[in-house]
């Protein structure tokens, strides 16, 4: 079961994270070497501030950008779609909702598995930015409930960017069922893709609003209950983290299991290597 690292001693931490370019990865126990509780949560605790401290300026700018943008582009978004709007078209609306609510699941499933099981902090491109936070929150889960919003979810606006330049720029014809289908679809699907890693906060939050608690209750969004399953090393399952809906079907069919065996049949890559060496204390 993962350790949740107690507050006070992350607040109370002075440890540097080292400045080099490239990642210094800690030492997994060796063979059947035996650790004492106290030693395993403060090497966790050291694995998991060296990863927060590459959290960069240029990262905190980026995500302050995509943020802005995704609130300008919703914004325009939703004024379209409201001026579109009928009583008639309650149920195009309804229906484009609920199959974007499922498809947002599906793909924060399949981010949240590529993030967990492949690559290394070294990765071009994603390694410093995407799969650091990843490491860390395997290390420390409660420690994205005291993220901002804009840390949280950041990331999560820039893979929607271009979806929302869809809805906001691209014409539509005027009393289309099709296409209001179709601009609804992909402008809910933006927005539960954007709530995805704040629904994922407020699974790991101890006290959320009166509304979220009804909301995970009734399995609108992702529950605690859910969501801890995820939290038991290896971290090899309930990857969807929007609702959740999919995780009892995809476990299932072993889909998560089957698709490592065949990358790892193509790659010769480990599933989960890299990550087990964070987590292994």
């Amino acid at each position: 079961m993962a350790i949740d690292i107690p507050r006070e001693n992350k607040d109370k931490d002075t440890t540097v994270a080292p400045k080099s370019s490239s990642f210094e990865k800690p030492t997994a126990p060796q063979g059947n070497q035996k650790i004492s509780l106290e030693e395993s949560l403060e090497q966790r605790r050291k694995n998991a501030v060296l990863l927060a401290g590459k959290y960069t300026a240029a990262k905190r700018h980026m995500e302050l950008f995509c943020v802005g943008s995704f609130a300008v582009l919703f914004s325009i978004s939703f004024y379209r779609l409201c001026s579109w709007y009928a009583v008639k078209n309650v149920w195009v609306l309804l229906c484009s909702n609920i199959l974007a609510m499922g498809l947002a699941d599906f793909f924060s499933g399949i981010v949240h598995w590529a993030a967990d099981t492949w690559g290394t902090l070294d990765t071009p491109m994603f390694g410093a930015t995407f799969i650091r936070s990843f490491r860390e929150h395997h290390l420390e889960p409660v420690a994205m409930t005291r993220h901002d919003f804009v840390e949280t979810n950041g990331d999560n606006c820039l893979t929607v960017l271009f979806l929302l330049a869809f809805t906001a720029f691209l014409p539509f014809r005027e009393n289309n069922t099709y296409d209001l289908f179709l601009f609804s679809l992909v402008l809910m699907l933006s927005l539960w893709v954007m709530l995805t890693n704040q629904i994922h906060k407020w699974s790991h939050c101890r006290k959320v609003p009166t509304l979220v608690t009804l909301l995970q209750d009734y399995n609108i969004i992702l529950s605690r209950k859910d969501h801890n399953k995820h939290h038991q090393i290896p971290f090899d399952r309930n990857y969807c983290i929007t609702n959740g809906w999919l995780n009892p079907w995809l476990t299932s069919i072993g889909f998560w299991r089957r698709t490592e065996e065949v990358i790892t049949a193509l790659t010769g890559a480990i599933p989960r290597a890299d990550d087990k060496i964070w987590t292994s204390y």
